[in-house]
């Protein structure tokens, strides 16, 4: 692998590259930056401006017929962060699954270098060609782009060292895990619950393999352990095998206002079609966060407590203060039971930090029959996370499905995904 000579446009790409990485936060490690450094990513997203293609922002690259984005080039602090969780070493044999522009693989190239080699699975078509056609165009030659179906891996190349999907899953497609090589990590953004996703990587739990031994309990049918989680969302896995479809249903008549939910999640449309014109109903939780602190956890906790886990809802900007609460942030999670819808909200604290800063205190609003039920149990479920589980963070195990997991408890929940078993466990 190495990266030819670029055209003219190279020495104004180059700097904007330089400053676009000296922003990233998420780059951690001298081998992200330098992969980071070296990679062109304008010639991986053609249809974009340079300055466009050298901003903290995904790259859209392609589109279904209603607008809903299918595939882009992730946004770079997203793609820095995956990179480190990954820890993709020299000489690793890497599976990645969604080529799309080709970005992420010629990264990856880059960082196991010309004794490694990167396998990308896309299954769609003009995809492919593109990937192909941007690898090609940056000199990066110890890619292979694979058309087919990401849930089935690549097969005839296992095992790999490394295996990353770059798309969201709910659950992990067995061949995923039995392609993986002993001592290899897989990370993968999980939806959770509801639309709370994280990028989770996993690696064979030791004690399991101590405990087990044997070839039965490897690949799919073992128990993995997560290494490392960080918060992000993707496009949606597709395809017939594990695809994670979703759907949408209007909150308000005129659909200005709507709720993705799985395609499994057990929802009421008709019952939640204008819920957002019935009266609303406020509680207040004593809940309060700094005004750049993340509240990913909270969330992760509400949705793995919430039956409807927690989603979030996609709306205009001016329906805050109108059809929804008035509060700074641009988006909000709700939950729903039957006709009950309950939201998420936030407004500025009578109280202050020890050094004058600003707290926002969370607050859930209701809509629709049973709404005050509704958020009874959503303020109930916030405050037991504030009170007893606040600084910590959760750990992740995967287990086959029908496996025997912790029972779930105090800090504990066992959720099953069509493909498996995941513990998230707090405790």
């Amino acid at each position: 692998m190495n990266h030819d000579t670029l055209a003219p446009p190279a020495a104004s790409a180059a700097v904007l590259r330089d400053a676009l990485v000296d922003q990233l936060t998420t780059v951690r490690t001298p081998a992200v930056e330098a992969a980071m450094r070296a990679v062109p990513r304008h010639l991986f997203v053609p249809g974009a401006s340079l300055a466009d293609a050298y901003i903290n922002a995904p790259v859209h690259i392609k589109h279904q017929a209603d607008g809903t984005s299918i595939s882009c080039a992730s946004q770079p602090s997203v793609v820095a962060q995956m990179l480190e969780q990954l820890q993709a070493r020299p000489a690793d044999r890497v599976l990645e699954l969604g080529a799309g522009s080709g970005y992420n693989a010629a990264l990856l190239a880059t960082l196991v270098g010309d004794d490694g080699h990167v396998t990308t699975v896309e299954m769609d078509g003009d995809l492919v060609t593109g990937a192909r056609a941007h690898l090609a165009a940056a000199g990066i030659r110890n890619v292979e782009v694979v058309p087919g179906d990401g849930a089935l891996g690549h097969a005839s190349g296992a095992p790999y060292d490394r295996i990353v999907a770059t798309v969201g899953a709910h659950g992990v497609p067995p061949a995923w895990l039995d392609q993986l090589a002993p001592g290899g990590r897989l990370l993968v953004p999980l939806r959770l619950a509801g639309s709370v996703c994280r990028s989770v990587a996993f690696e064979r739990s030791e004690r399991a393999e101590r405990s087990e031994g044997s070839a039965a309990s490897k690949g799919a049918k073992g128990r993995w352990r997560s290494v490392s989680s960080a918060l992000n969302t993707f496009v949606p896995l597709r395809g017939e095998t594990a695809g994670d479809p979703r759907r949408v249903v209007p909150l308000t008549a005129d659909g200005s206002v709507r709720l993705p939910v799985g395609a499994g999640q057990p929802v009421d449309a008709e019952a939640l079609s204008d819920v957002l014109a019935a009266p609303r109903t406020v509680a207040w939780t004593g809940v309060r966060y700094r005004a750049m602190e993340s509240p990913e956890w909270m969330e992760l906790w509400l949705a793995c407590a919430l039956p409807s886990g927690l989603n979030r809802m996609l709306f205009p900007l001016a329906a805050k203060g109108g059809l929804l609460a008035d509060d700074p942030y641009p988006s909000s999670s709700a939950a729903f039971d039957g006709g009950a819808l309950a939201y998420l909200a936030r407004r500025l604290s009578e109280r202050t930090t020890e050094d004058g800063g600003k707290l926002w205190e969370f607050g859930v609003v209701g809509h629709g029959p049973g709404a005050d039920g509704l958020v009874d149990r959503v303020v109930e479920a916030m405050r037991a996370w504030d009170r007893d589980w606040r600084g910590r963070e959760a750990a992740f195990e995967l287990l086959p499905t029908g496996a025997d997991a912790p029972e779930p408890g105090p800090g504990r929940f066992v959720l099953d995904t069509p493909l498996n078993r995941l513990v998230v466990d707090w405790s």
